[in-house]
């Protein structure tokens, strides 16, 4: 570096005293800055590394900055005593230069082997370096001087996330006024829940002026009294108006209307003025208002057009003095001037209340901390900035000086008041307002005792003030710059080309050249600044020529000629980015597009969007043209799709039988089932169950291994296929890390159900701020970035794009209140108290302002990212007037002409060519375990069982099916050729309306319409009636549950009216009709698992053999023997006369429902064993309930199958009712040989 170079810095001799504001435009070297500064402190001045105090922004940023004092320390020390070679670098010149200044001072008694060791020791000691967080510093401050700032000795804990706290409070809050009359009406008017008053608390019971003001008392508290006396008397005044104005509508309405439509005849009312229409709803607003004695009046409503001021102002000009008259025009003036009273008192009331639960939050919130011993990281800096205003701040003060010789704050921009009154006091002007700006007076270098004036330097750059949203406060910045030194700017950029420096710099002087405001504020302007030396113009080339620095693509209007549509322009500038990436990396694999001499890469790009809508949109785009992109940045695990996946299969595994949820997840990623293969599994329970078998073996897994097996098994299974997604490597790793945190909730989770309610609370609870972050993957530098504006702020990426830079975006209502600066530059927080106020109007257009400067501001840092070059999309965006870019393209022809900027215009392919994968390398597939080790204990269901001989997997564990799911066949369509092999409709007693209402669903949808129905609502109900009153509304629910068509459904509702009637009013053989059954007498769905002892399957068979059950049967499946679970549902039990019977309902359709055409279904579906087990079931319940009070033959009625198609209960005969009671002696002996009893009969005998 050459002496005229090393004479233009102006930090080597800048010095180092007073107040001093250094304003360092991006990519200017802050960091840099900092660590020369540090370095001549501890050079020249002899500080030790404790005594120079840092404040930065963010973690990374102070691990970032302790790096670099390190390494500039470390350099230092070894260049003491050597001499500078040809061609030094910067930093190496620049330090030597500070060395060689500080020896050959003449006062300097420290010989060059000693400064080598002191700086050797600094170097070695910098984990010792007071460089902090705002945060942290004040976490210090709290607990090294605890007295001064009046702290117990014991640190409180750190609480991240205060949310449940303000939820505690705003529900005491809550309970306590609305509960009190004089304040109920108050609070239900400023927030409609203790929820939104819990969001609102932290504002609420903040540090920022409250407004508006009680009682017209700048910030004052309120009086808990108020003046509900002064609002019970107007909205009595109020009352006697309405019912004078509802007089007058009963004696004078027909002369009103009358009086109006002749001002409309007689040409009174000037028609660009009034619409004869818009009157005529004003008088229907007038009636509607009158039982209630309430005329709402805003700008949708029309009535108070009739007020009698309104109706002159309607006149033409010069006539004002004939508009129509009536008394009732006059009542209804007098009734809003009384109601205006009655609003002002309320709002009075709300103001009054409002200051009172500040107040008592602050309390509260207090109060809570100190209880549980917790402060938030607000609280923090507001106890170190109330010990420094209290009794003992000057002595905190002074021993915060003793400690720290000097302090340096890093992104000062972002700082607040509060923040700022801190280091001021501390070490700024009010510590020594004649410091400030003072010339440096040197102490006797190399003695630490000889200690140097006060030193405070702010290092910010206001155009990058991005966080007003986190409490930072540009105004602030800009406050200090008043009484600071004004120090040197940094004025060289080391960032960027000196094409795009240009290029950057031609959009704010075309702003400035139309006589616009780029940054929408004053006191900030663009800085012109040098490039620096690490960057030139060559570095970056496309075709063998340096690539231009900026592109601007501007997308043409639609077909109608007017701009894009929002979504149309967004999808465009999408498309345009995309396009525009793939044609740089492809040219870089031809070796056209070049990065310091090697091809440009996805990692070297960034695309910059305002939030993660926007990033999923450009990354979805970019993985279908082959492009491997990352959304950068925080987000927790819980917000991915994957967690979505998860929860969709653990939903599935709660219920195997529930075809729908079996769809949804084979539909998710995790399973991989396209659109045409969950179609083809649609009417059909033979085309489910393999996958039914599948995911009952899963969950087999789950209950012996947990959710991390399961999800390492599932995982194994899909990683081929996975890992040749686009982001597979991403989404393996999400699924693996949630699977780890799934087993962790297991521990403390109650069964599945617990583990899916665990999940569904973190998925919505799902932030930023959350510990369960995406693990960063080192593939993920290899991907194209996407990144948020504002995680992008101190960050660099060489090639940047700005998709939607030039698409205006409406922001978000602020809700109940505004935080905006008053007129003496405080921030203040304005609640909505009257919103058609001059005062709210007035805090709102200030928002407005505030948050258009921000976005200026949030625009120079996307620009300013950008290493060699940079793309912006703009054109005819909806809102592109409305957005910051607008002006910085004010003058096009300007930057047509720039040689640095090309033009693109028109709109991007639809589709491009799909980028090849660099990599050809092959990964070998990993191993599959050959065989499987079929364990002894199982959880077994009579679906299981049943289905075991028949293809299903004999180790796949089971809950009960779904009710009716395994009750009917496919349904058949009698348009289909086999259709002649269906039983012949005429026999059956119920024919259904075509094959909509056949199958599997519809028997899942009956039993749902059975199980919710009220019984006792059904009991005078006769075949032909329609559903009694409010049951039609039962079963469209448990259709519209299963999926059926909105047009579907009051067809399928007529078809379950006469089943679900005739169910519930066919006469029993006991001589009950279900719907006469006491609620407190029967149980639906009783769910049931009793414990299988080893038992022989032979044996088992043999004993129901000679029972005659099961004759056709030799086996159940591969099993030897049953070990483990029987489980369960029986659709329904009851008890009548005092004895106990098990009923299921069945929806098969049969070709006759006599006595033998049912017992032919109950052998050939095998239903003979599932009342068994119900039966055992039901048997092992009681006996346990009432013990020795218990009697089988004496206390169990029997079984009831009731074939729902076949039955009659006008037919005395019952058909469809199939009635039985097994022997006691095959019940004793099931239940003993379940009970690990060898030869059961032997042992009941």
């Amino acid at each position: 570096m050459s002496a005229p170079e090393l004479s233009a810095e102006p930090y080597l001799t800048e010095p180092l005293r007073g107040t001093r504001l250094i304003e360092a435009s991006a990519g200017t070297g802050k960091t840099f800055t900092l660590a020369t500064l540090f370095t001549r402190l501890v050079v020249e001045d002899g500080l030790r590394m404790g005594q120079v105090l840092a404040v930065t922004y963010t973690e990374a940023a102070t691990q970032e900055l302790r790096k670099r004092i390190r390494e500039r320390l470390a350099l230092a020390a070894a260049l003491v005593g050597t001499s500078a070679p040809a061609g030094e670098g910067h930093e190496a010149a620049l330090t030597r230069a500070v060395i060689d200044a500080h020896l050959a001072r003449a006062e300097v008694r420290e010989t060059p082997a000693q400064l080598a060791a002191r700086l050797r020791a600094a170097a070695e000691d910098t984990d010792l370096a007071a460089i902090f967080t705002i945060h942290g510093f004040c976490a210090r401050v709290l607990r090294e001087h605890a007295l001064e700032a009046g702290q117990g000795f014991a640190a409180d804990g750190l609480l991240a996330d205060a949310d449940a706290l303000h939820a505690e409070v705003a529900a005491d809050l809550w309970r306590v006024h609305a509960r009190a009359p004089r304040t109920a009406a108050a609070l239900a008017a400023l927030w409609p829940s203790p929820e939104a008053l819990a969001a609102d608390l932290p504002v609420l019971c903040g540090p920022l002026p409250l407004l508006p003001a009680p009682d017209g008392a700048p910030d004052a508290p309120a009086a808990a009294g108020g003046s509900a006396d002064g609002t019970a008397a107007a909205a009595a005044a109020r009352e006697a108006a309405a019912e004078r104005l509802r007089a007058a509508l009963a004696a004078h309405l027909a002369e009103a209307q009358a009086a109006v439509a002749a001002a409309f005849d007689g040409k009174l009312f000037d028609g660009r003025r009034a619409r004869r229409a818009s009157f005529d709803k004003a008088f229907e607003e007038l009636q509607a208002g009158a039982p209630a004695g309430e005329w709402p009046r805003d700008d949708k409503t029309h009535v108070q057009k009739l007020l009698p001021e309104a109706l002159a102002g309607f006149c033409r000009d010069g006539r004002q003095d004939d508009a129509p008259a009536s008394p009732v025009f006059a009542a209804l003036r007098d009734w809003c001037l009384a109601d205006a009273v009655v609003q002002a008192a309320q709002r009075g009331e709300q103001v009054r209340l409002l200051h009172r639960l500040r107040g008592e939050g602050r309390a509260r919130l207090a109060a809570l901390k100190r209880m549980r011993r917790v402060q938030t990281y607000d609280d923090l800096i507001e106890r170190v900035a109330a010990a420094l205003d209290g009794p003992q701040g000057a002595r905190l003060a002074e021993r915060l000086r003793a400690q720290y010789r000097v302090a340096l704050v890093d992104e000062f921009q972002d700082t607040d008041a509060r923040q700022w009154a801190i280091f001021d006091t501390v070490f700024g002007t009010r510590a020594d307002p004649a410091d400030a700006g003072a010339a440096h007076a040197a102490a006797p270098s190399g003695d630490p005792a000889a200690a140097p004036a006060r030193f405070l330097a702010l290092i910010g750059d206001p155009k990058q003030a991005i966080y007003g949203f986190r409490g930072g406060d540009v105004a602030t910045y800009l406050a200090a710059k008043r009484v600071a030194c004004q120090a040197p700017p940094l004025a060289r950029n080391f960032r960027s080309r000196p094409a795009l420096l240009r290029a950057v710099e031609a959009l704010y002087a075309g702003a400035a050249a139309k006589g616009l405001d780029a940054f929408a504020q004053p006191g900030i302007a663009f800085e012109h600044v040098e490039p620096g030396t690490q960057r030139h113009d060559a570095d970056h080339l496309r075709a063998g020529l340096p690539a231009p620095a900026l592109t601007l693509h501007l997308l043409p209007a639609g077909e109608d000629g007017r701009p894009l549509k929002a979504d149309e322009a967004r999808a465009a500038a999408t498309a345009a980015c995309v396009a525009d990436i793939h044609r740089v990396l492809s040219e870089a694999r031809a070796g056209r597009a070049l990065l310091d001499g090697r091809p440009v890469k996805p990692g070297d790009i960034a695309v910059l969007v305002r939030n993660h809508k926007e990033a999923t949109r450009v990354q979805q785009a970019l993985a279908a043209a082959g492009v491997p992109a990352v959304a950068a940045g925080k987000l927790s695990l819980f917000a991915t799709n994957e967690a979505a996946d998860l929860r969709a299969l653990l939903l599935a595994l709660n219920q195997p039988a529930d075809a729908g949820r079996l769809r949804a997840a084979l539909a998710t990623v995790l399973l991989g089932f396209d659109a045409a293969a969950i179609a083809a599994l649609d009417g059909t329970g033979d085309a489910l169950r393999p996958h039914q078998n599948r995911l009952l073996g899963w969950r087999e897994r789950l209950q012996r291994g947990g959710p991390l097996a399961l999800v390492n098994e599932v995982c194994a299974a899909q990683a081929e296929r996975l890992l040749g997604l686009l982001d597979g490597e991403r989404r393996l790793t999400n699924y693996l890390q949630l699977g780890e945190l799934l087993q962790e909730a297991a521990a403390r989770a109650l069964g599945l159900h617990g583990l899916i309610d665990w999940l569904d609370a973190s998925i919505a609870r799902a932030g930023d701020g959350d510990e369960a972050q995406l693990l960063r993957l080192e593939s993920d530098a290899h991907r194209v970035q996407i990144v948020t504006l504002h995680k992008s702020k101190g960050l660099e990426y060489p090639l940047v794009y700005l998709p939607f830079a030039g698409i205006g975006t409406r922001r978000p209502d602020a809700g109940r209140c505004r935080i905006v600066h008053d007129r003496d530059g405080r921030r203040v927080v304005h609640w909505a108290i009257d919103r058609n106020g001059a005062d709210w109007a007035a805090a709102a257009e200030a928002a407005r302002l505030e948050a258009q400067a921000e976005d200026a501001r949030l625009l120079y840092v996307g620009l300013t990212r950008a290493e060699h070059a940079l793309w912006i999309a703009a054109g005819a965006l909806p809102g592109f007037g409305d957005t910051r870019l607008a002006p910085l393209l004010a003058d096009m022809d300007a930057l047509r002409a720039h040689a640095d900027v090309r033009i693109v215009e028109g709109f991007a392919a639809d589709r491009l060519p799909r980028l090849a994968p660099e990599s050809a390398e092959r990964i070998a597939p990993a191993r599959v375990a050959a065989r499987r080790i079929a364990p002894d204990w199982w959880v077994y269901s009579f679906t299981q069982l049943t289905h075991a001989e028949g293809g299903g997997d004999p180790m796949a564990a089971s809950t009960e099916a779904d009710a009716g799911g395994e009750d009917e066949a496919p349904a058949v369509d009698p348009a289909a050729p086999d259709a002649a092999a269906a039983p012949d409709a005429a026999a059956v007693p119920d024919a259904a309306p075509g094959p909509r209402f056949a199958g599997p669903r519809f028997g899942v949808v009956m039993h749902a319409a059975l199980e919710a129905a009220d019984f006792a609502a059904w009991r005078n109900w006769r075949a032909g009636d329609p559903a009694p009153d409010g049951q039609d509304a039962v079963i469209a629910e448990a259709l519209a549950q299963s999926g059926y068509a909105e047009s579907d459904i009051a067809a399928g509702v007529a078809a379950l009216v006469p089943l679900v009637g005739h169910t519930l009013t066919v006469a029993l053989p006991e001589g009950v009709r279900l719907a006469a059954l006491p609620e407190d007498e029967r149980r639906n769905e009783m769910e049931f698992h009793f414990a299988l002892r080893p038992t022989p399957v032979q044996a088992l068979l043999a004993l129901l053999h000679r029972h005659g059950l099961l004759r056709g049967r030799r086996g159940f499946g591969a099993r030897q023997r049953l070990e483990g679970l029987m489980t369960g549902k029986i659709d329904l039990t009851y008890r009548f006369e005092g004895r106990w019977y098990v009923l299921d309902y069945k929806s098969n359709r049969l070709p006759a429902y006599d006595a033998a055409a049912m017992d032919a279904a109950m052998e050939h579906s095998e239903y003979g064993l599932q009342a068994l087990l119900y039966t055992l079931a039901l048997h092992r319940w009681l006996r346990f309930r009432l013990g020795d009070a218990y009697d089988y033959a004496r206390d169990f009625g029997g079984v009831r199958y009731l074939f729902c198609r076949g039955l009659d209960a006008a037919d005395a005969a019952s058909p469809g009712v199939h009635a039985w009671r097994f022997e006691p002696a095959l019940i004793a002996a099931v239940d003993a040989l379940f009970a690990g009893q060898a030869d059961a009969e032997e042992a009941v005998a």
